[in-house]
């Protein structure tokens, strides 16, 4: 391509911006597109004509006598112009005129954006001797243009073809103004056009319908400009986008005219015209009552789904989490037994000393003192305090064993609070408690973690179902690494086991739901599913890195910015 097109082509967009705007300042707009893609074609068809030109000769197109304007692209573009708006009933002195600015945009093109022509404007002004060159090849091209569409103007068929090629154009007209209403009046998506006033200027059927019941297709179209009716909802929402005019979505409740409240998401946007011939507000309301009783649906499912998973993930817990209750249980009631033996002891001991306290007697005193050897008294009062010590301390672990469970096992709260993450994976990790020391040892390198906000106990399933993952990963020996951390603008965990990884052809599929390799009534295959869409929901994401023979790591990143829905 000829350097200089491809220096035009480079610039299609201002040049279409340029004419535009000369249009509009001398008012051709009226007659004109409403659409800036109309210009720019017009400007790309332009351009091609001179780059066809260019490839012929790089000369200036001089003027002769005896030219038919027929053999040349630029000839053939004037005159595939002068009928085309011919038949749009554009006359020629309009056309010549809105040509002269097509003529003075492409020559502004040359004295501002056309190469070392700023720093020629620096010193003397003017143009420089390459852009003088092509300035006034461009002039010699519009004269062809202008002469070319003046000669097809004026033939005498054109003249007796002229009103028949208006008849019919207007039939065209006619009936792509026909096609266009009867797609705008078949949207099933309520549109409206306001004007400056926040009147209906135009609806469709979908819109008329919310109004009235019984409207029918094209009635407001055909209607008067007088019955125009005010926008009847969102008023305030309408105000802040006449004042700011930025494009807006709002979900909101109306109750149309058939009493019937619904829900609706509103979309305002203002109108394409680049001509500005025609202003006003586009409102589209689309009726989302179904869908959102759909997904509050669809919220109750994915509820009772978790909390299917989690009887499910304590179902397979319930032998590690026995084991961990019971050996508490064991020593407390070993030691409770061991002190119900201490307690007699002493109740004899001390009606003897009662008994000696009472004569004064100091064979009595002696035999005291071995009755105190025979009872072990001092071994009792040793022993007594380090059995009620251990008891305690099994209670404790019982009892934080019980708390764990049951917050585990309860729904989360409507709202999402503050929450600390190690916190929830210490919950995670001690209900896992005996299954997890049987096959791995627990390494834990914890950050200082900034809260996030979230829904606990739906984070605790999401990390206990991870952890879980990588118990069942392990044979024995193995080796389990929990990570947190924090970045500035999130937070980070990862939980990494050294077990026999996962193939690479069924990586992607792990969060599918149903999805398992465990044989079947050992697994869901909704543990993994449910922590993605937990993470997911907190506006997190999670990752997952495996090698097989050397183990697997998942990477949750949850966001310390408020993301949950």
């Amino acid at each position: 391509m000829h350097p200089f097109a491809t220096f035009l082509k480079e610039h299609d967009v201002w040049l279409m911006r340029r004419v535009r705007d000369y249009a509009l300042e001398r008012g051709y707009t009226r007659y004109t597109s409403t659409l800036e893609e109309a210009w720019r074609i017009s400007i790309v068809g332009l351009t091609d004509s001179i780059a066809a030109a260019l490839e012929v000769s790089d000369a200036p197109w001089e003027l002769d006598p005896d030219d038919s304007f027929v053999a040349d692209p630029i000839a053939a573009f004037g005159v595939l112009e002068a009928r085309k708006h011919r038949s749009r009933g554009v006359t020629l002195g309009m056309f010549t005129g809105l040509m002269k600015y097509y003529r003075q945009t492409y020559l502004d093109l040359l004295v501002q954006r056309y190469p070392g022509q700023e720093e020629q404007a620096g010193k003397t002004g003017g143009l420089t001797a390459e852009a003088q060159r092509w300035a006034y090849f461009m002039e010699r091209i519009f004269d062809r243009i202008e002469i070319s569409f003046c000669a097809e103007w004026c033939r005498s068929e054109t003249e007796n073809n002229a009103i028949d090629e208006l008849q019919a154009a207007n039939r065209r007209i006619t009936n792509e103004k026909n096609k266009f209403l009867t797609i705008f009046e078949s949207l099933p998506t309520a549109v409206f056009l306001l004007d400056s006033q926040g009147r209906i200027e135009h609806m469709n059927l979908a819109g008329a319908q919310l109004l009235d019941p019984a409207a029918s297709s094209g009635g407001h179209y055909y209607s008067t400009p007088e019955s125009r009716l005010p926008f009847p909802w969102l008023q305030e929402e309408l105000r802040r986008f006449s004042e700011n005019g930025i494009e807006q979505e709002h979900e909101c409740l109306i109750e149309p005219a058939d009493g019937r409240q619904r829900q609706m998401l509103a979309r305002f946007r203002p109108m394409l015209d680049i001509s500005y011939k025609y202003s006003g507000t586009v409102i589209i309301l689309k009726d989302i009552t179904e869908k959102m009783r759909a997904l509050a649906e669809l919220r109750q499912v994915q509820n009772h789904l978790v909390q299917q998973e989690k009887m499910a993930s304590i179902g397979q817990l319930a032998a590690g989490v026995a084991h961990e209750i019971n050996t508490p249980i064991g020593f407390i009631s070993s030691n409770l037994r061991s002190l119900a033996k201490y307690l007699e002891r002493l109740v004899d001991f001390i009606a003897a000393q009662d008994q000696a306290l009472a004569r004064d007697d100091e064979l009595q005193t002696e035999q005291l003192r071995l009755l105190r050897e025979n009872l072990k008294i001092d071994y009792i009062c040793d022993d007594g305090r380090q059995l009620i010590s251990e008891s305690l301390d099994g209670a404790e672990r019982v009892n934080r064993i019980v708390q764990d469970l049951n917050s585990f096992s309860q729904a989360d709260q409507a709202e999402c609070r503050l929450v600390d993450l190690n916190e929830i994976l210490e919950s995670a990790i001690s209900i896992l408690g005996n299954q997890l020391r049987q096959v791995a040892t627990l390494q834990r390198d914890y950050g200082e973690l900034p809260q996030v906000c979230g829904y606990p106990q739906q984070l605790g399933q999401a990390f206990l179902n991870l952890l879980l993952n990588a118990v069942q990963a392990q044979d024995t020996d193995g080796s389990i690494v929990v990570t947190t951390g924090s970045d500035g603008d999130s937070v980070k965990v990862s939980i990494s086991d050294n077990g026999s990884g996962i193939p690479a052809e069924i990586l992607p599929r792990i969060f599918e739901p149903f999805f398992t390799t465990r044989d079947v009534g050992k697994g869901t295959g909704l543990g993994l599913s449910i922590s993605y869409g937990i993470i997911k929901r907190h506006g997190g994401e999670i990752e997952v890195q495996s090698e097989i023979g050397k183990g697997t790591t998942f990477t949750v990143r949850l966001p310390l910015k408020d993301s949950t829905t």
